[in-house]
């Protein structure tokens, strides 16, 4: 849906980002994009902006922000950092999330699919173990499965949109002590439990209760210590 509003915000973004340059022709719409996705492109002397259609009815400020850093990255530019603030802030609201992610579920990729039984381990066996001793057996059991890659830096994810925890395929192997993998499997299940929250337009994700309820873990300071050596 192409929106001719929003073309004089953007043309005032780039007279202040480059005040002694003539104003090319600007065309704006919004674009079903699976997040909160915008793109700019600068071509034959058109300026071709797409914005997530997610951001529809946002507030006048939020749409100057967006301008501003989308141009500020297309030329090279800075922009004072209250604009990052007062975009954050917007994409950090309830509804904006749980539009966000609603449109995740829409628009994006298929559920993945995976196994949670390993060549060596197996995830389902190291959930139930954890469930029954941290969470008195009451976490829903979501999706378990290793990592397509042997990932040694995103150790485990929890995907809530699919509602899938994953962990790295590096760690099915019959020399990772059991602990370890008990470990980043008890991390993500926290995820499941303490849902993130905003301060000062930041999103925590490891919230001080998170931080709280892992220090709980039995063999906390010999797994750290066995990943710092992975």
């Amino acid at each position: 849906m192409i929106i001719g509003t929003l073309e004089p915000v953007f043309r005032v973004a780039h007279l202040l980002l480059k005040p002694r340059t003539p104003v090319p022709e600007i065309v704006v719409e919004f674009f079903p994009f699976a997040g909160l996705s915008h793109t700019v492109r600068l071509r034959d002397g058109r300026l071709q902006v797409r914005l997530s259609d997610i951001c529809a009815g946002a507030p006048q400020e939020v749409y100057e922000s967006i301008a501003l850093i989308l141009l500020a990255k297309l030329y090279r530019r800075k922009v004072d950092s209250s604009y990052h603030r007062t975009y954050r802030a917007f994409t950090l609201r309830g509804e904006v999330q749980a539009r966000a992610r609603s449109v995740k579920i829409e628009r994006g990729r298929p559920a993945p699919s995976g196994n949670a039984r390993g060549r060596h381990i197996d995830l389902d066996a190291a959930f139930d173990r954890l469930n029954g001793q941290y969470f008195g057996g009451t976490m829903e059991k979501p999706r378990l499965m290793w990592s397509a890659k042997r990932s040694r830096y995103v150790l485990g994810r929890y995907d809530a949109v699919h509602r899938a925890i994953f962990i790295s395929r590096v760690f099915d192997s019959p020399n990772t002590p059991s602990y370890v993998v008990d470990y980043i499997m008890f991390h993500e299940m926290l995820h499941m439990k303490h849902a993130s929250c905003v301060h000062d337009t930041r999103l925590l994700v490891h919230t001080p209760d998170f931080r709280k309820d892992e220090r709980t873990f039995a063999q906390r300071r010999e797994a750290r210590l066995w990943l710092k050596q992975l």
